[in-house]
């Protein structure tokens, strides 16, 4: 396609597909429901495309009117010639002159269907970069929510793992309990296998009767024997 016309730049229209889709593919990472997003960015991007159709459509519509308009000023340059090299033929040239004018408000009811067609041009491309600002108003201020919901993920997680590791010190602490009980047991077992075999062996009786010849209070009447005691226990 030709060069758009002097009054029309050729970065006219600086799209922002690269941004988008970085930011769609970075953001479904971190976002946590990114659903309403990307549809916004997928209906966005399909209204972009639609919108470059339309322009493309324009631009050549922008040349074939350039067109249009030189060969009407070749028109003007030959109808110049005629004046100047045919004045004795009068006649003619009015007659040329005539389908001259034709064309000429032919010319200019096409010009001002072209200007009409500018006109609302211009107006959906005021409309169509007014709400790509607000878009991307909207797009930001869910960036910045994602991002604040990421960081108090990433405090949520250090507390959770602050946490953790206070759990993992009790197990420990619990731990080392159970392993002094379990010690207390076998040695209070231990203590009860000696007893059992101390009072099996008849030593208990004996050492009763030790203690009651030696003065002490007998069983009713008074203290009783270590091992009876502990027995007991």
């Amino acid at each position: 396609m030709a060069n758009p016309p002097f009054w029309l730049p050729k970065n006219i229209f600086p799209f922002k597909v690269n941004r988008w889709m970085g930011l769609a593919c970075f953001r479904s990472l971190v976002a946590p429901s990114p659903n309403i997003r990307q549809k916004k960015l997928i209906h966005k991007l399909q209204e972009e495309k639609a919108f470059r159709e339309e322009m493309k459509i324009f631009r050549e519509k922008i040349e074939d009117f350039r067109e249009e308009m030189w060969n009407f000023r070749g028109k003007i340059r030959v109808f110049r010639g005629q004046i100047l090299g045919f004045w004795e033929e009068e006649r003619p040239f009015w007659e040329e002159e005539k389908t001259f004018w034709k064309e000429e408000k032919a010319f200019w009811e096409m010009e001002k269907s072209f200007r009409e067609e500018e006109k609302t041009f211009w107006k959906k491309y005021r409309i169509f970069w007014k709400e790509d600002k607000a878009f991307w108003k909207e797009d930001n201020a869910l960036w910045e929510r994602d991002q604040n919901l990421l960081q108090e993920d990433k405090a949520l997680w250090e507390e959770e793992k602050a946490l953790w590791i206070e759990e993992r010190a009790l197990l420990e602490e619990e731990k080392a309990l159970w392993e002094d009980k379990k010690s207390l047991w076998e040695e209070e077992n231990a203590l009860w296998e000696e007893e059992k075999a101390f009072w099996v062996e008849g030593g208990g009786y004996i050492a009763e009767e030790q203690i009651l010849e030696d003065g002490h209070h007998d069983v009713n009447g008074g203290p009783r024997s270590l091992a009876f005691c502990r027995g007991r226990a």
